[in-house]
Order: C-alpha cells, then structure tokens, then sequence
C-alpha cells in the first residue's frame, strides 16, 4: 500500500470533509482489502440481459444515463421541466444525433420508458427504468459496500437502495447534481478520466489494479491479464485491450507484460486510484445520509 497522503490531484481540496473523511479511510488497516473487493464486484458482474459494456462502459453514454436520472428526479421533485429527449440534449454533451440515437437505443430494450407528459401530450417524458438505475449504479454501491468494511454500516444499505426505485433514483440525482457544481471527485484523476472514455476502461483498470494488490500482498500472480482473456471477459476486441496498455504504458501508469501480469505498478498510479475509491466512498456515504433524512 502506498504511503498515505492524497493524489496531488486533490490536494487544494485536502481541508473539505469529505476528503479528511476519506483520508481516514486509507488509514484504515483494512483499506487495501476494500479497494481489492471493490475492483472484484467491478469485474466480476454477469451481464444476462444486455450488453452493458458497449451501452454504459464509456465516459460519455454513462453521464448521459447519470443526467437523465437527474433531470428525472428534478422533475418529480417539480425542481425542473419535463425531462425530454430535447431537454436531455441540451444538457448532455455529445451532438444530438448520437444521444438521439443512444436513447432511441435504450428505449428499444426498454431501459427507458417514454410516455406522454399529461399537459403536453407532445412532449414525450423520458422515465429511467430500475434496470438501468441498477446499471448506473454499479460502481456507486460497489463502492458502498465496500465502505462498510471500513466504517459502520448506514441506516439505508446497499441491498435497501438496489430495491428501492425511488431512493436509488434519488440516491443518483444527488450525486449528479453536485459533480455539476463542484469536480473534485473524478475530474483531477487522469487515469480514471482517462480509461473511463474506453469501452470498458473502467473494467479493465479495475482487474489491473486488483492484480497490482494481490501482487503487493504476495498473492501468486494469476496471468489473468492476457489480450485474451480480457476482450472475452469484458466483451471487448483484443485489440481494444492492446491499445488501452499501450497508452497507460506511454503514460507511464502501468506496463502488462506478454504474459498477463503486471510487470509494473507505480506508486502514483495505485494512490490515484486509492484516493479516487476513497472519495467515492465517502461521497456515496454521505448521499445515503441524505436521502434518509428528506
């Protein structure tokens, strides 16, 4: 585990509370165990009925989803308008063709549930369905979860949100709603930035890092790693996988070796992403608390 200090990404936020709370959990003796169960639970996700590594797996169509939740609370909540296809586009980035067609493709697999706004019938409300509220918050409860292994369980649990449509809505639009005022939880890490802009980026920087802790705690190497067993376990062309650590080599964030393992982890790279878990843990706490009190 590396030395515990901040990422130098956030460090002109180290006096808010929520990074002195989550620099007290990389104190924790156990926080290098839940950094590895939240990289498993991101990994180790059976995906039956769509495929979400090529819907949700990327920086842009995720935050699209994210926004959509937001603007559908915000309008429960009579805190916003109708939340349209037309609304959606103006406040996602991306050009309107390809969010049109992202929803068009959602809505097709019944992700999203169109209807008619009752004093408009024109205007055509766009509902998220609990499917995709549970897809979009993989890593919200991954990181959840794995919090309660370092801190004493809330009120509201993971499993409490995962069936509870409303909370976990709720639970979601918050989250939305303060990236949009202040980014300090994903904006100053660089490497998630990064591999979150990739077709299941994120997945793959999370099986790199659990291989890089397991390495770290003396764990046999699994070869886990490979070209091969990536593309196949993350729906993913070898390809994809050879450009993705070609870059984080270029960038000096991680180097693979042919054989599937980590052949190098700097430092740098695993208190980024400790940090980045942290924050979201702390977050996510935080958001939990919230929603229990309105």
């Amino acid at each position: 585990m590396s030395e515990i200090r901040l990422y130098a990404g956030v460090e002109g936020f180290a006096a808010d509370s929520l990074w002195v709370e989550a620099t007290g959990l990389m104190r924790h003796p156990s926080y290098a165990s839940a950094l590895l169960v939240y990289c498993e639970a991101m990994t180790a996700r059976a995906r039956k009925l769509l495929p979400a590594n090529k819907l949700f797996a990327q920086k842009q169509r995720y935050f699209v989803s994210f926004l959509l939740i937001c603007l559908y609370v915000q309008w429960l909540e009579s805190r916003g308008a109708p939340p349209s296809l037309a609304l959606l586009q103006r406040s996602a980035p991306g050009s309107p063709r390809q969010i049109a067609d992202f929803i068009n493709g959602l809505r097709d697999r019944g992700l999203i549930i169109a209807t008619s706004l009752e004093t408009d019938r024109r205007t055509q409300i766009l509902k998220p369905s609990l499917e995709l509220l549970r897809e979009i918050a993989q890593s919200p409860l991954a990181a959840l979860r794995s919090s309660e292994l370092l801190a004493p369980p809330l009120t509201i649990r993971p499993d409490d949100l995962v069936m509870d449509e409303d909370r976990l809505a709720r639970w979601l639009a918050l989250s939305a709603e303060r990236y949009a005022v202040k980014d300090d939880l994903f904006g100053p890490f660089p490497a998630i930035v990064r591999h979150s802009e990739r077709d299941a980026g994120h997945l793959v920087f999370c099986a790199v890092i659990a291989e890089a802790l397991r390495q770290r705690t003396g764990s046999p190497a699994s070869g886990s790693l490979t070209y091969r067993g990536l593309a196949e376990r993350f729906d993913v062309s070898r390809q994809h996988i050879s450009n993705i650590f070609d870059e984080a080599a270029r960038n000096g964030w991680y180097r693979i070796s042919p054989g599937g393992e980590v052949a190098l982890m700097p430092d740098h790279t695993l208190l980024q992403f400790e940090t980045w878990v942290a924050g979201q843990m702390v977050h996510y706490r935080h958001l939990a608390l919230a929603i229990r009190e309105r």
